[in-house]
């Protein structure tokens, strides 16, 4: 008869080496292209402005602050937006 001892690690079920995804803790925005195209009419979110500005976070909100960037058009909610005529008046400006 042969006896076969596994170790407490052959035991549990195989674990994925690969680092499990975390959330964006430094509570800055990242980029995102907008779904839309300036030309069309609809809204674009912070990460959408950081984009097509190509900008960090901490840029974009210092010149909002100062005024270098346009002001939101309005607030959904908590978050502002941009209406695409206004984004394309500033960057044709």
């Amino acid at each position: 008869m042969t006896l076969i001892f596994r170790t407490a690690a052959q035991n549990s079920p195989q674990q994925n080496s690969a680092p499990a995804k975390t959330a964006n803790k430094s509570g800055h925005t990242r980029p995102r292209q907008p779904a839309i195209s300036l030309e069309q009419t609809g809204r674009l979110r912070v990460a959408n402005m950081l984009a097509i500005l190509n900008v960090s976070h901490a840029t974009f909100y210092a010149g909002l602050k100062t005024g270098r960037y346009p002001t939101p058009d309005g607030r959904d909610g908590s978050f502002p937006y941009w209406m695409t005529s206004s984004v394309k008046t500033f960057l044709e400006s």
